[in-house]
């Protein structure tokens, strides 16, 4: 009896082990690269920089609505300082013979305890460990900076700084106020943007912002998974982006790449669609592009379902063109390939091409003119990264590629989305857990709708 029992116990706690390892499969804690992998960023655009000072300003907790959204650093001061905490700023003032850092100080706010009764503990920068916590040499209070900065134009005349914003960020006002303020401070002194070298560093990713990015998508495929399971006539999209969120915020992701888009019939052919309002009905097409953050970064995916579980003959023919040219143009996917333009190194070129060859709308036509989008974008601590279309891929960049077609009057919309990482050998899609061939997707719609079906 005692060997049974005890064989019992060990197979209860095998078990919950084996769950906590499949279906926990990380913590929720906030990760970051190595400190000294930010140290180098801000050492190479110093070395870029060499003819005036870098002053970057973090976001304010008023600047993300901190009352209904989790604090979010902006995008360009997180790349450089890994630094998640509001109302820091960092000053960066290279070596006159243009090598390197002579300074890079990071301010932040000086405690204030009746505050962070509300908001936690906060690191002082005057804690004898700010440094190391922090990775910069000098940590200062933000009370210190109008002097320091001073003194950095002092010795160089020209202030870098945020002249414009990240495109699609809402940003703009942001970067006005930053740059009012260091007009105020420094009057003499002119400003520069920093975000052109910024943009050149970003679309390279390091390995640790690569892993960081497999982590988001290892939550999100999970997501949109349950989301397929999800899906049947009857329910709301709302529901299913709910479910969504669930999924991928319970495995570690903090918020949404983007506001998650469920559009179903005619919804399926806009192409930001994200109301999710609708009821979904049979013989409808469901267009899921949802994904969630990781530690700030960014995943990107998207599915075309049929939301009774089985394409009808047009849908199929439909999906299968856009399936196809996603496929021609991942197959291209290599170093020295560009992501826009016409030329025969463009990605976009071929998934157009193929679009244009292949099917024909309701009155004969070809249907490239349904495809009315860019192929892809790059992916990092935005979902639409900073980058140059017409540059060439690089190893280590991470971009989606997305076809789709959009046919209005047949309510219609086929969108299939999926992230590769450049390899020096060509590529690896990054998304390739979830499924996107019809029979596949076929096959894990019917398990669930059969269920659906026996408990009505």
């Amino acid at each position: 009896m005692r060997r049974r029992l005890a064989r019992r116990k060990w197979l209860v706690c095998a078990t919950f082990a084996l769950w906590c390892l499949t279906v926990v499969p990380f913590a929720r804690a906030w990760e970051r690269e190595p400190l000294q992998d930010y140290h180098a960023r801000r050492e190479r655009l110093a070395s870029e920089i060499h003819d005036g000072v870098v002053a970057l300003f973090g976001y304010e907790a008023k600047d993300v609505a901190a009352s209904t959204h989790a604090f979010r650093q902006n995008d360009n001061f997180y790349y450089l300082t890994g630094w998640n905490e509001p109302g820091a700023k960092m000053l960066l003032v290279p070596n006159a013979a243009g090598s390197g850092l002579a300074e890079e100080i990071l301010f932040i706010p000086p405690r204030n305890k009746a505050q962070e009764r509300w908001t936690g503990p906060k690191l002082s920068p005057s804690a004898p460990d700010a440094t190391v916590v922090t990775g910069f040499p000098i940590v200062m209070s933000t009370r210190q900076f109008k002097a320091e900065l001073a003194k950095g134009v002092e010795r160089f005349h020209k202030i870098y700084t945020e002249l414009t914003p990240q495109p699609e960020s809402g940003e703009e006002c942001f970067q006005e106020k930053e740059a009012q303020t260091l007009h105020q401070l420094a009057p003499s002194a002119a400003l520069a943007d920093v975000r052109p070298f910024l943009t050149r560093m970003r679309m390279v990713k390091s390995p640790g912002e690569i892993a960081l990015i497999r982590k988001a998508i290892n939550a999100s495929v999970g997501a949109q998974l349950a989301a397929m399971r999800a899906v049947h006539p009857g329910v709301w999209e709302y529901q299913v982006a709910a479910l969504i969120r669930y999924e991928f915020e319970y495995h570690g992701c903090e918020w949404p790449s983007y506001p998650p888009i469920v559009g179903s019939g005619f919804n399926s052919t806009v192409l930001r669609y994200n109301r999710d309002s609708r009821q979904m009905q049979a013989g409808d097409l469901v267009v899921i592009a949802a994904a969630g953050s990781y530690s700030g970064y960014a995943s990107h995916m998207t599915r075309t379902l049929p939301v009774d579980g089985h394409f009808t003959p047009r849908q199929l023919e439909i999906y299968n063109v856009v399936l196809g040219a996603q496929e021609v143009a991942i197959a291209a996917v290599k170093p020295g390939m560009v992501l826009a333009g016409k030329g025969k190194n463009s990605l976009h070129g071929i998934a157009y091409d193929y679009i244009n060859a292949h099917g024909r709308d309701l009155h004969g036509g070809p249907l490239g003119r349904y495809f009315i989008h860019g192929l892809g974008h790059s992916v990092g601590l935005n979902v639409h990264d900073p980058f140059d279309y017409t540059a060439p891929l690089e190893p280590g960049m991470v971009i989606t590629i997305e076809p789709g077609v959009y046919i209005p009057e047949e309510r219609i919309g086929v969108r299939i989305a999926d992230m590769l990482l450049i390899t020096p050998a060509g590529h690896e899609v990054l998304t390739r857990g979830l499924p996107k061939n019809p029979a596949e997707i076929e096959r894990i719609m019917a398990r669930k709708q059969k269920a659906v079906a026996n408990r009505q």
